[in-house]
């Protein structure tokens, strides 16, 4: 019998939450293998309720000029670049740090080369389980670019999970 969504993401939420401040820090650490990818525009995203930390790869994209971050607007995501994380960043929705759109230039999604996609679980065949409130499958459906799945190891799922005609499959997963 396949678990539900919900009992799924409480599952892997109390099993991400569950890890110690040295295994995030390694992870976080080699997030920055993400570096040698050689894309010229990457949206990342800022960490909520302890995914995984990018903000030191978020500074090195900034340096490259390879740094993009969404925002949330109503039900979907707008793009900005991001040129300085330190000073053109705001709290937004769900209390994540965002640009600011009156310091960042906001861009048209399709010039995104990659999108870096978090998540509460992955599976092995490259299916994601968010909060459920569709912000990327929305947003990745009219996109031609990468999706990577970005995480912890810890945060795949051995079984496959439940997923639906408009959830958007990933092209690979990076979970360290």
């Amino acid at each position: 019998m396949m678990l539900k969504k919900n009992d799924i993401r409480k599952k892997f939420i109390k099993l991400r939450n569950e890890l110690s401040p040295v295994r995030r820090s390694i992870a976080s650490k080699k997030s920055l293998k993400i570096l040698k990818l050689n894309f010229s525009k990457i949206l990342s995203f800022g960490p909520k309720f302890k995914e995984i930390n990018l903000w030191s790869l978020n500074k090195q994209l900034a340096l490259e000029n390879r740094l993009y971050l969404p925002k949330v607007n109503a039900l979907n995501l707008d793009v900005f670049e991001v040129t300085n994380p330190d000073n053109q960043l705001i709290k937004g929705k769900f209390n994540i740090l965002e640009p600011d759109p009156t310091k960042c230039k906001k861009i048209d999604p399709s010039k995104i080369s990659c999108v870096l996609v978090p998540a509460i679980v992955f599976d092995k065949n490259h299916n994601r389980l968010g909060f459920g409130r569709g912000y990327y499958d929305r947003f990745l459906q009219s996109l031609n670019c990468t999706k990577l799945g970005v995480g912890f190891l810890e945060q795949l799922s051995h079984s496959k999970l439940p997923h639906e005609i408009h959830d958007i499959k990933l092209d690979h997963l990076f979970l360290f």
